[in-house]
């Protein structure tokens, strides 16, 4: 049975429709795309195919995706995706240039930027890819047209420079917003501790992008810096190299993920599964969003337009004032859940609708928000140089120890083979090295932030447990396929 509350589509459908007559008349890869599905003239909108990265945007040329109007264009992102080929988007200038007045509303709705002394400091990758440089120019825009002290300071994954420039700061200023990505905070408290360095934990906020993370996480960061459930402390923005940002958290979404975290039957009541998702506001109001098979499906103008494209990420659409209304009349709350009750009943109806992210639907592991496809993956274990040791069956997953998110690997060795602690260590610098070189971003953050944690086990990216042969390959006799991810 549907909860009422579920939705199939947010945003206008009219628009949408619009859209999709535009890309067909004027995109060249569109309308061979519609030929070769044998569809033509003008189409109802939801007779229309769905496209996905391989069928689309890696099957034609570049100059045949662009938009007619992709001269505007003023900024270009390189995207690798969980398809694990390089990409380019472009940023227009007529969607970009509302970006500050968004990001200046939600940092004041959100933080109070305008009554406290702030400095905002981009802990994100700054190359060409989007979350980190695009997000740097925004917030720069921001505090370039404020009547109020805020600052930005974006040394990227530079953990080290993060710890000094708050010391250096914290006299200065009533709060700091440490924009990153969930999986590097445990790094940045531990670089801060390698470093001597007490920090004003209680002046320090998130915002947090590129991968999703358990509620645990926020939970006990939050308890660790004696954060009060109704301070605006850590959210995330929804969004992808594709398309954008797409949704962002409110303390009512957090609040709400918050009770279901803590009464899981609560949230098999409503039909969610565990994990519990993250929900995010949808505040494109540019793009038409529909599920399909559960997985995003998104209709948008822009540089390269978008048409019914999936972009393969876990996903329910919700009403916000529906389901804030489910969870509220539940039975299942109790007298411990007074305060995230009250914040939630005090929150306004008429706040967005909600993506509800699980994570992504193609068994794309992110970490750091660097994608690890299968491909990767086997590309690592399966690679000669640890053929002596491993049979190339393996598990990988993101486990959770504490706030911290690593890289685990069940890995499979030949039945002669004794794993010591040299061989531990060799194994894992080889799958940093081949994990590095199929994947480039990684190889960067291990350099930079990694690296540093290797002569402690417990804290290696690479979580490496050992099995003897048979143990992984003998479930290929049970399964039908076999999976190397295994969440």
């Amino acid at each position: 049975m549907t909860q009422k509350f579920v939705k199939t589509f947010l945003g206008s459908k009219e628009t949408a429709k619009a859209i999709a007559q535009r890309t067909q008349r004027s995109v060249p890869a569109y309308k061979s795309f519609l030929q070769k599905n044998n569809l033509t003239g003008e189409p109802q909108f939801e007779d229309l195919p769905y496209l996905d990265k391989n069928s689309y945007i890696l099957a034609y040329p570049f100059s045949e995706l662009l938009a007619d109007d992709s001269e505007e264009a003023f900024e270009i992102f390189r995207s690798s995706g969980s398809s694990g080929n390089p990409f380019y988007w472009l940023g227009m200038k007529s969607v970009s240039q509302s970006y500050p007045a968004v990001m200046k509303t939600f940092l004041e709705s959100t933080f109070a930027i305008h009554q406290k002394k702030t400095l905002a400091i981009v802990g994100l990758s700054l190359s060409s890819w989007m979350g980190g440089e695009h997000l740097s120019w925004v917030l720069k825009n921001v505090a370039l047209n404020t009547p109020y002290p805020f600052v930005v300071f974006s040394p990227g994954k530079q953990l080290e420079e993060i710890v000094q420039m708050i010391s250096h700061m914290d006299s200065f200023v009533e709060q700091i917003i440490v924009f990153i990505v969930p999986s590097a905070i445990a790094h940045f408290h531990l670089q801060a501790k390698q470093l001597n360095q007490s920090l004003p934990w209680q002046k320090i906020k998130y915002v947090v992008t590129g991968e999703p993370f358990p509620e645990s996480l926020r939970t006990s960061l939050q308890n660790n810096a004696e954060v009060e459930e109704a301070t605006p402390f850590m959210f995330s923005i929804y969004g992808s190299c594709d398309t954008g940002s797409l949704g962002v958290e409110s303390l009512a979404t957090v609040t709400l993920r918050k009770l279901l975290y803590r009464h899981p039957n609560l949230a098999n009541s409503l039909g969610m599964k565990t994990p519990v998702p993250h929900f995010f506001h949808f505040i494109d109001r540019n793009a038409f969003i529909e599920t399909v098979d559960g997985n995003l499906c998104i209709t948008r103008w822009q540089g390269i337009p978008l048409v019914r494209y999936i972009l393969f990420d876990q996903v329910a659409l919700y009403s916000w004032k529906e389901l804030k209304q489910a969870v509220l009349s539940s039975q299942l709350l109790n007298l411990q859940d007074e305060s995230l009750v009250n914040i939630l009943a005090n929150t306004n109806d008429e706040y967005p609708d909600l993506i509800a992210v699980t994570g992504r639907s193609d068994k794309c592991l992110i970490i750091q928000g660097t994608n690890f496809t299968e491909y990767m993956l086997d590309a690592a274990v399966k690679s000669p140089e640890l053929g002596r040791y491993l049979t190339g069956m393996y598990h990988a997953q993101i486990s959770h120890k504490e706030d911290k998110h690593f890289l685990q690997f069940d890995l499979e060795t030949h039945q002669d083979v004794n794993v010591d602690e040299t061989t531990n260590i060799s194994i894992y610098y080889h799958l940093v090295q081949i994990l590095g070189q199929v994947q480039p971003e990684f190889l960067e953050d291990w350099k930079s932030v990694y690296s540093h944690w290797d002569n402690d086990p417990q804290n290696r990216i690479l979580q490496l447990n050992f099995i003897s042969y048979p143990g992984i390959s003998h479930l290929m006799e049970k399964n039908i396929k076999y999976r190397s991810i295994t969440n």
